[in-house]
């Protein structure tokens, strides 16, 4: 975890680390491209069949900025809207539930050797932001395993949605 918000992410009016009771920040090298990433990153509706704290997750269909989606986790029911969609390198959402609101980003850099630099943050208010901000670390950290995990477990990045 990166305690500084790095330079090239795009934080939206009234969000960033600045303007957050909570800020995590984390870095990691995928063996895939950015586009494997970034379409595992929208297929929203696919979430929990790869990252075990996402219960349920429903779009209406393609996503575009601006568009809705809603993701259940525990202990949080969260109204999602895109708020940054640059295929295949940028993906940023707002969530909105009871006791905690955040922003996340991720911005996928393709490296020469054909994998990614991958960085997400994540800028979080409410009173749950203030009391798990250290679970908030790890549960994210949890993000960028998952996409990881399905590289190096033997599964075909290519063969993903």
């Amino acid at each position: 975890m990166t305690a500084e918000p790095y330079p090239l992410v795009h934080w939206p009016p009234g969000w960033g680390p600045d303007q957050s009771d909570s800020f995590v920040a984390h870095e990691r090298r995928i063996p895939a491209p950015a586009a494997v990433i970034f379409g595992r990153l929208i297929a929203i509706a696919e979430w929990p069949t790869w990252q075990h704290s996402v219960d349920r997750a429903e779009s209406a269909g393609d996503i575009a900025v601006g568009s809705t989606f809603l993701v259940v986790t525990r202990p949080h029911v969260l109204d999602g809207i895109v708020g940054e969609l640059d295929p295949p390198s940028r993906f940023g959402w707002v969530a909105v539930g009871d006791d905690i609101s955040f922003y996340q980003t991720w911005l996928l850099l393709n490296e020469a050797d054909g994998g990614t630099r991958t960085i997400f943050q994540e800028a979080a208010r409410g009173p749950a932001a203030l009391l798990r901000a250290q679970g908030r670390a790890a549960l994210t950290r949890g993000w960028l395993e998952a996409l990881l995990s399905q590289v190096t477990n033997g599964a075909d990045p290519r063969t993903w949605r």
